[in-house]
């Protein structure tokens, strides 16, 4: 069955699941009441929020809380770009394609998206549509300390946090076969687990801090 879940980021750098139910991914009346569950638990303000795109997601957290800041994964972005791009020439798209998204500061990559764009618009113009879909939002981890870059310009945490479970769950899954159940196995894998504090340096005065939400 299929389950939602919102794993949080302190800016003390503390992670942990906040809220988790049975729900299709691609309903996005599931998605807000999942939400409607943060602030009914205390959820005021989210400063920066991930996905891997879901666009019902995306459509719910907006509504519910439409100041947060918005970042997609960019390796899922990359994946999406590169599937416009023949097999025999990723190679040499592949790290350009990259460093888009390791440069020093925004400034930095904006130079190179631009001179991304300008290479390879006649080669490949789908790959470069694709990467202009949603790019202002791929770009939007460089507002935050270069220190928090790592963590935040992907969905790496919740990613890691499902592998854990199916990794766990896998040979007991059979035996839970009702929605309470499922539920009551995701709990019990989640608590046994042990979330290493991420290291978030706290911001310069000029920048934004990073109280982050991961949603799947």
């Amino acid at each position: 069955m299929p389950i939602l879940a919102v794993v949080g980021i302190a800016e003390t750098g503390e992670r942990d699941v906040l809220a988790f139910r049975i729900g299709d991914r691609e309903n996005q009346q599931a998605w807000e009441d999942l939400f409607d569950d943060l602030k009914q638990r205390g959820v005021k303000d989210i400063g920066l929020w991930g996905s891997s795109g879901n666009q019902t997601m995306i459509n719910a957290m907006t509504k519910k809380f439409p100041t947060a800041a918005r970042k997609p994964c960019v390796v899922h972005k990359m994946d999406n770009v590169l599937d416009y791009v023949p097999s025999k020439q990723r190679e040499q798209v592949e790290p350009e394609l990259k460093a888009l998204f390791s440069q020093k500061d925004r400034q930095a990559a904006d130079q190179a998206v631009a001179a991304f764009i300008e290479k390879y618009q006649k080669i490949y113009p789908t790959a470069i549509e694709c990467l202009q879909r949603d790019l202002e939002a791929c770009l939007t981890f460089y507002a935050y300390p270069k220190e928090h870059w790592k963590t935040i310009r992907t969905t790496n945490v919740i990613e890691r946090l499902f592998g854990e479970v199916k990794r766990r769950s896998h040979k007991m899954a059979a035996a839970f076969r009702t929605e309470d159940s499922c539920l009551l196995l995701f709990y019990a894998v989640i608590r046994s687990l042990h979330f290493k504090k991420i290291t978030m340096p706290p911001a310069s005065t000029n920048q934004p801090g990073t109280n982050i939400l991961h949603n799947t």
